[in-house]
């Protein structure tokens, strides 16, 4: 079986994990959702599937497999080998920090800190926006501003009472988003108003030489499925549970995204849902919910993005947290952020990822918004790049080159894939005027990154002289 091939534990053999977390706390399906959730697919499908349909037209679907194959599904059958060989919350951190060097374990589980820290202030930001659009009553800047401040600490709130709370929550808001994405993309299936041949689907709508742009565009919907591995020290089968997890997610969002890609262009034209510009409208939702629902109903388009940025909020929340808190066990931060309280919860860092999420909703608002994706592909590419090498450096370590050489062709393409996608990023911005904005932040992330690995050294100097003076005066 290939998943042997990649370390799969099949007969649960791991059943322990030394960590002040919650043990034994969630199985593969709490697990799953919770990553799921971060995914936020109402949202990603609210701004992105119309960005999908004008640059493939009808054969959306494709650049959504072609991605999910590759690279997406190679990633993750790495992450499924690297789970198994250092399992811990720290997932980006622990497997840079063992395979490649502590200082890059430092320096890229500080950058996938960040992406996670980015996506709360991100999340609120949209979460409010539609939240003003369902209610005009509560419009306007500081509005905008108190209830994405608000949003963070009732769910900072939640995040402390333990991870428990943290996936039931996460399951409830991702169900309300699902329901309505993939019903309306079944209707569309079942009972179309547009008919779309099936050769369509197969034939870029801007040529074969627009297949690279919706494939990185399917790529950035498919990712966050590793923010499963933030949760194997609160799993109740941690090494097992995870990589069903890994696979469960990614596997499930290509699902959910396909099912909405096809059935979508089948309720309203193609070229309709590929003007469509989100605005905190619901965006290409919106449009197919006009087509299936009453008009008293239209209001879920709305709804369900707000349940889903909420849910990335929280997950988000979460994930950042984990990271910090290993980073801080193993000494890479701080020991303060490893401290966990009373529901077994990263205390310090859950409130110390919202304090500085609340000081950007208001520092970058929503007219900002880009800042916040940049940061996230920067970073998360990063974060991507940094596994795969990781996974090519054990192939080599435990293998012969010919064997080594062999397993690693895909990771290596898709670490060129991915570092093309942050060249990109950089280059061809959404908007002009964030021209290089991605590689800016990116040097800032890696600059701030080295100041902890200073700062790191510094202390343990210092802790070391103190010993040292110590054991002299005994």
């Amino acid at each position: 079986m290939i998943l042997e091939l990649f370390g799969y534990d099949r007969h649960g053999e791991i059943r322990d994990i030394n960590t002040t977390l919650q043990k034994n706390a969630l199985t593969t399906l709490d697990v799953s959702l919770a990553a799921m959730a971060f995914n936020a697919p109402a949202w990603i499908t609210a701004a992105s599937m119309s960005v999908l349909y004008s640059v493939m037209g009808a054969a959306a679907p494709l650049a959504i497999l072609i991605s999910f194959l590759f690279p997406m599904l190679v990633l993750a059958l790495c992450l499924v080998y690297l789970t198994r060989q250092a399992p811990s919350a720290g997932g980006i951190f622990t497997f840079s920090s063992r395979f490649l060097h502590p200082v890059a374990g430092t320096i890229l589980g500080w950058a996938y800190t960040v992406a996670c820290t980015a996506v709360v202030p991100m999340t609120a930001i949209i979460g409010t926006q539609y939240l003003q659009a369902l209610l005009p009553g509560v419009r306007g800047a500081l509005a905008a501003n108190l209830i994405g401040t608000a949003m963070i600490i009732i769910f900072m709130f939640v995040c402390l009472r333990g991870v428990t709370l943290t996936a039931r929550v996460a399951t409830v808001l991702l169900s309300c988003e699902l329901t309505v994405i993939v019903g309306l993309g079944l209707l569309g299936i079942a009972s179309p108003h547009v008919r779309v041949p099936t050769l369509s689907l197969f034939t870029p709508h801007g040529g074969w030489s627009a297949l690279g742009s919706g494939v990185l565009l399917g790529m950035w919907m498919l990712a966050n499925f590793d923010s499963t591995i933030n949760y194997i020290e609160e799993a109740r089968i941690p090494v097992r549970t995870v990589q069903r997890a890994l696979l469960a997610v990614l596997s499930a969002a290509f699902l959910i995204y396909m099912i909405a890609a096809i059935g979508w262009q089948r309720a309203v034209p193609v070229e309709v849902l590929a003007k469509i510009t989100e605005n905190g409208d619901g965006g290409p939702i919106a449009a197919v919910a006009k087509v299936y629902l009453p008009p008293a109903f239209t209001w879920i388009a709305l709804f369900v993005v707000i349940t889903s940025a909420i849910a990335g909020l929280q997950v988000s929340m979460t994930a950042g947290a984990r990271t910090a808190y290993r980073m801080a066990q193993e000494g890479h931060l701080p020991s303060v952020f490893g401290r966990t309280n009373g529901h077994r919860a990263p205390w310090v860092s859950v409130v110390t990822i919202a304090a500085v999420a609340i000081v950007f909703v208001w520092y970058k608002p929503l007219s900002d918004v880009n800042f916040y994706y940049n940061t996230v592909v920067v970073t998360l590419a990063l974060a991507y790049m940094s596994a795969l090498a990781a996974f090519t450096r054990l192939m080599f370590a435990r293998n012969a080159v010919w064997r080594a050489t062999l397993a690693s062709a895909l990771p290596m393409l898709a670490f060129a894939v991915l570092g093309y996608l942050m060249y990109s990023a950089g280059t061809a911005p959404a908007d002009p005027k964030d021209l290089y904005q991605a590689w800016y932040i990116g040097a800032g992330v890696l600059a701030s990154s080295l100041l902890i690995v200073i700062f790191g050294k510094r202390v343990k100097q210092v802790d070391a002289m103190v010993d040292h003076l110590a054991s002299k005066t005994q």
